[in-house]
């Protein structure tokens, strides 16, 4: 049961398979940019320029790049997982707001949470968008997506760690 003190199990269990699955989606995304099979910005073999993560003939979700499949299976992942959290929220809520969050840090974390949750469904539809245009000329609109990720992410951290390290409220026992 959601109280003061917490969350419940299963928001605390989805909460952290998300931070996991980003945490794993970021690196195998990097682990496409450095890879020198032809994929992303970097060059193909041969020297030449890469063939973008569409692979120029479209994509083969079991094809033979097992990075750039693993890299869509986790973003199916978290789109499944972000489905679960919001169906979870809708149906179990959310505890009252710790005491010790000012009005200020409040809407901050209000608003913080509703970008991450957002941007849950924007990177993987980005990353989608990007593999069916074939190239990496929309590859802008997927970093993007991401930057604001991250973005949201610094400031949803920052918030639980100012908590943690000058307050000393023990505010991240609420999700552990």
């Amino acid at each position: 049961m959601d109280s003061p003190a917490g969350y419940r199990s299963l928001t605390k269990a989805l909460h952290w398979s998300v931070v996991i699955a980003f945490t794993a989606q970021f690196v195998l995304g990097l682990a496409l940019d450095a890879s020198e099979s032809g994929h992303g910005r970097g060059r193909g073999r041969g020297g030449g320029p890469g063939r973008g993560r569409g692979r120029g003939g479209g994509y083969e979700p079991f094809g033979d790049d097992a990075v750039l499949t693993a890299h869509v299976v986790v973003g199916a992942v978290i789109v499944a997982l972000g489905l679960a959290r919001l169906a979870w929220r809708r149906r179990a809520g959310l505890p009252p707001w710790a005491p010790t969050l000012s009005p200020f840090e409040r809407r901050l974390a209000h608003r913080t949470e509703g970008a991450l949750l957002l941007l849950t469904f924007a990177v993987p539809a980005t990353g989608v968008v990007l593999l069916a245009s074939g190239e990496d000329d929309l590859l802008w609109l997927h970093v993007l997506a991401q930057l604001l990720f991250l973005s949201a992410l610094a400031a949803h951290v920052g918030l639980v760690l100012k908590h943690q390290l000058l307050d000393r409220d023990q505010l991240l026992r609420r999700m552990l």
